[in-house]
């Protein structure tokens, strides 16, 4: 008769432990770090040129996957599945102020032709509705229109275009068009620097 002996497990180490911990800290640190990176950004909004509609210092979420895939860190889209529509508004990397991200209105999509006469705005030649309270609302490429948003208009500007967006390039402005530098300074942003 043979008798077995087993000895109990020796308990992990506490360095052993602290490294298992460790780990797992890096590895969740890492997968939120690439959520907020590519899928959802928190951002600050640090001027008013989308005022009323976004306050000075409020802080917003953007889904990063609306249009597209980004590669994280990259300014590059890797696949697109959507155009951002005439009235959405986009977070984007300006190519005329590195490092920061703005936020503007899409008014122009790629072949449009957008001006300013009389104090109103004109896509395509179409007027935009101006109603109750400077509600604005943009018509949408495949007919009716954007949601309604409110603008505070620069009854102070002048008239200026017609301007044509280039393929691949969006038109965008504030809705504090008095106080909002835009498309109409610094032309058409390409579709790439949009990250949501």
């Amino acid at each position: 008769m043979q008798l077995k002996f087993s000895l109990p497990n020796p308990a992990p180490s506490p360095a052993k432990n602290a490294c298992k911990i460790l780990f797992w800290l890096i590895v969740f640190i890492l997968s939120i770090s690439l959520v907020r990176i590519s899928i959802v950004n928190i951002a600050w909004i640090t001027s008013g040129s989308m005022l009323p509609n976004h306050e000075v210092d409020s802080r917003i979420l953007v889904n990063q996957l609306a249009w597209g895939l980004n590669l994280p860190l990259m300014q590059q889209q890797i696949m697109q599945w959507q155009q951002p529509q005439r009235g959405d508004v986009v977070l984007f990397h300006n190519p005329h102020d590195a490092g920061n991200m703005w936020m503007k209105r899409v008014i122009g999509l790629p072949g449009d032709r957008i001006e300013f006469r009389q104090h109103r705005l004109y896509v395509n030649g179409q007027r935009c509705a101006l109603g109750h309270r400077n509600k604005e609302h943009l018509p949408r490429k495949n007919g009716g229109f954007s949601p309604t948003y409110r603008i505070w208009s620069s009854y102070l500007e002048q008239d200026w275009g017609p301007v044509f967006v280039p393929k691949g390039k969006l038109f965008l402005m504030g809705d504090h068009r008095g106080a909002s530098i835009d498309s109409r300074r610094w032309g058409a942003v390409s579709g790439s620097y949009i990250t949501g």
